[in-house]
């Protein structure tokens, strides 16, 4: 089925205590090389793209505010190691500010401040995005419904350096209640040929 759609190589790993699947694949002229993968994340080292080397990091942040900082620390102690620039991408789990989620609720966002002070440790840098603001919705009617921003994307503090366009287009919300998210290195720049493009979906 991948081969039909293109892959010629692809990986997964179920992600804990939820209904979802971290998943990858790639083609050939992509020259991905799979580097390190657990039930949170996957790093991919993507080979010589325009001469230049870089990892992709697919993430999916824990759905317990208590275990969140576990895979936060997992994750830098990995960036301390880093040799190359880096993009991340995926469904943290997690809202930053308070004009990433609308509900009616007015309670302080568990885990906010811990990610933030996480990303200034870090230096990692956001990504702008196109397209509608909330990337989740749980679904509920009346009072409890809730839409969040936390699918998103990062690099490190060298990433636009390299790729100063990079941006990411939000779709909407869909499978099941999720928003389609598309990372694309040349969005925000000029119209014209985009070689590199990662559409990021959360699988169930």
């Amino acid at each position: 089925m991948f081969r039909t759609l293109g892959f010629a190589k692809c990986f997964g790993v179920d992600a804990v205590g939820a209904s979802r699947v971290l998943w990858v694949g790639w083609r050939k002229e992509s020259h991905m090389e799979l580097v390190k993968a657990c039930n949170n994340y996957i790093i991919l080292l993507v080979k010589k793209y325009n001469g230049l080397l870089w990892y992709l990091v697919l993430v999916y942040g824990a759905s317990c505010v208590s275990l969140r900082a576990f895979v936060l620390r997992d994750i830098e102690d990995w960036i301390k190691t880093c040799t190359y620039p880096f993009l991340m991408v995926g469904d943290f789990n997690q809202v930053e500010y308070r004009s990433d989620k609308l509900s009616v609720s007015q309670r302080a966002i568990g885990g906010a401040d811990e990610f933030n002070l996480w990303k200034i440790r870090n230096e990692l840098m956001d990504i702008p995005f196109k397209g509608p603001r909330f990337t989740w919705c749980n679904n509920r009617k009346g009072d409890k419904r809730v839409y969040e921003r936390i699918d998103k994307a990062f690099g490190s503090k060298d990433w636009f350096t390299l790729f100063p366009n990079t941006g990411i287009k939000h779709y909407p919300i869909q499978i099941p209640d999720h928003a389609p998210i598309e990372v694309d290195l040349n969005l925000v720049g000029t119209s014209g040929s985009k070689p590199f493009k990662l559409d990021a979906w959360i699988l169930v």
